[in-house]
């Protein structure tokens, strides 16, 4: 029994150690102005939002409810080469999405909005054939990009329609 027990530390603490060298993305990749490599965070240094566990018995009624993401999703996302490639290509691309970050309630809805393009005036600007800012594309090609890492390969499964 005490064979077991110490059979499973060794087990656990390999575990740990192999998911404490576990690096977000890549273990390593260039800069966007250099060619020097710099090595990323592991992901357990990540503060990771809660997860609640999937129920035993799910409720019928909120079958059709939107879902908590899972860990593998955020694992998905924080791992994946083209949102690290998107975020390097458009400068001010991190600025916006930490100033809607900042906000909360419909401020925040808002402001989502906005920056997707999907307001009543920006919908009218469509039927003008207007083109949409850099801003709004850049963060179109994100949300398309995350939405692709939490679908993991499910081509099945509803997805984003901008209606252009």
């Amino acid at each position: 029994m005490i064979e077991t027990a110490c059979a499973n530390a060794e087990s656990i603490e390999q575990t740990e150690t192999r998911a404490r060298d576990v690096q977000v993305g890549l273990s390593s990749q260039p800069g966007p102005d250099s060619g020097t490599r710099e090595s990323l965070r592991p992901l357990t240094s990540l503060k990771w939002p809660y997860v609640p566990e999937e129920l035993a018995y799910p409720d019928p009624l909120k079958r059709d409810d939107p879902k908590d993401l899972q860990l593998r999703q955020y694992e998905a996302i924080a791992t994946s080469p083209k949102i690290r490639e998107i975020l390097s290509k458009h400068e001010n691309l991190p600025a916006l999405l930490t100033s809607v970050d900042k906000l909360r309630g419909i401020e925040r809805e808002q402001a989502l909005h906005k920056a997707l393009g999907v307001t009543p005036p920006d919908i009218d600007g469509w039927r003008k054939s207007t083109e949409p800012s850099e801003d709004v594309l850049a963060l179109r090609e994100l949300a398309e990009v995350v939405e692709a890492a939490i679908r993991g390969g499910d081509e099945s499964a509803l997805g984003l329609d901008w209606g252009e």
